[in-house]
């Protein structure tokens, strides 16, 4: 079957983000990020990046029912924790988990340019927000469990270009 979109996940700072947005560009696939809305309204509603658990549950629903359905329809590529679990039983969607050594995620964030500076504190609170957050709302399972993917990536030690390439190769072959 030939994939449609592609979606991407991983922990925080796993690099999910600058693939996809390398992806969008060299496959003109349109890139949604769950993030950058999610971002967006808590920078609006002053909460704290790692606290999750502040945004209305309603909310996240919606923005990951939306992202599900432009998954399905297809032309797209998008950057979020949950939508590997969405699109699990999508065979025409590419799922792509990509992980990294943890101290190298950390180092990652907290090298990020942002409105605000986290620590790793932070960046701890907002994965235990995430897993916490989806297990209340959609199942007692973790989202990253590498089963509901397609291809699986540790970019611990690999450049982003090598990531784009092996992803890219994977959803043109189909």
């Amino acid at each position: 079957m030939k994939y449609r979109s592609i979606t991407l996940s991983g922990p925080v700072a796993s690099g999910t983000t600058t693939a996809a947005k390398a992806l969008a560009e060299k496959l003109n696939l349109k890139y949604h990020s769950a993030g950058d809305v999610f971002r967006q309204y808590m920078l609006d509603h002053n909460i704290p990046l790692h606290d999750k658990s502040q945004i209305p549950d309603k909310l996240d629903r919606e923005i990951d029912e939306k992202l599900t359905k432009l998954a399905n329809i297809g032309g797209v590529i998008i950057d979020a924790h949950y939508i590997g679990y969405f699109t699990r039983d999508m065979p025409h969607v590419l799922k792509v988990l990509l992980t990294c050594d943890y101290q190298i995620r950390i180092k990652r964030a907290l090298s990020r340019v942002h409105t605000h500076k986290e620590t790793e504190e932070d960046i701890k609170k907002r994965e235990e927000g995430l897993d916490k957050k989806f297990r209340k709302l959609y199942a007692d399972e973790s989202f990253l469990d590498p089963k509901f993917f397609d291809l699986v990536i540790d970019n611990t030690n690999v450049l982003p270009e090598e990531v784009v390439e092996r992803i890219s190769n994977r959803f043109l072959k189909g």
